[in-house]
């Protein structure tokens, strides 16, 4: 028997970025080496494979990417007349007091809203765990005791409901 690697990769660029998308499959040529067109087959099935897995994953990481874009940095308003200077948040949501975030502190600092990063990370999870996104912020409000959107969530709290969202999983608590 032969054993055959079939490598496959692609990249994607928008707006000057770019992700790369790759797979390799191992796997045994069943026909005899004598059979060149057998062989030549079994290897085209491999590499379609290949490509059919490559461009599932590409469209899934697209749609999530497209679920996210809601999420994308938005231009920046005027000035808010504080030293002529704005402080936009990359994400469109301006900073917010630890009094805003509901931890009863208030001691005036600000808590920045979570990363697209951390956003996309939720709504991955939530996808894995067959939540919609409404389903999703009911989770969220159980788990900090408060009604906050997925797009309002602190940085501090983000991780919090990462780490609440992956414990559940490895525990084998999945809702």
């Amino acid at each position: 028997m032969l054993r055959v690697n079939v490598g496959l990769s692609r990249k994607l660029s928008k707006d000057y970025n770019s992700t790369g998308f790759s797979i390799n499959l191992d796997g045994e040529v069943t026909a005899s080496t004598s059979d060149a067109e057998a062989v030549v087959e079994q290897v085209k099935e491999l590499f379609d494979l290949a490509e059919e897995a490559l461009d599932q994953q590409i469209e899934r990481a697209q749609s999530e990417t497209a679920i996210a874009g809601r999420d994308e940095e938005q231009p920046s308003p005027p000035t808010n007349g504080v030293n002529g200077r704005n402080n936009p948040v990359s994400n469109g949501h301006s900073p917010r007091t630890t009094a805003e975030n509901g931890n009863g502190h208030g001691n005036g600092h600000t808590d920045d809203v979570a990363t697209n990063k951390q956003v996309n990370y939720l709504l991955s999870i939530g996808k894995r765990q067959r939540l919609s996104t409404i389903q999703l912020e009911h989770r969220i409000e159980e788990i900090l005791g408060r009604a906050v959107g997925l797009y309002e969530l602190s940085k501090r709290d983000a991780a919090r409901i990462i780490d609440e969202l992956t414990a559940t999983v490895t525990n084998g608590r999945g809702r």
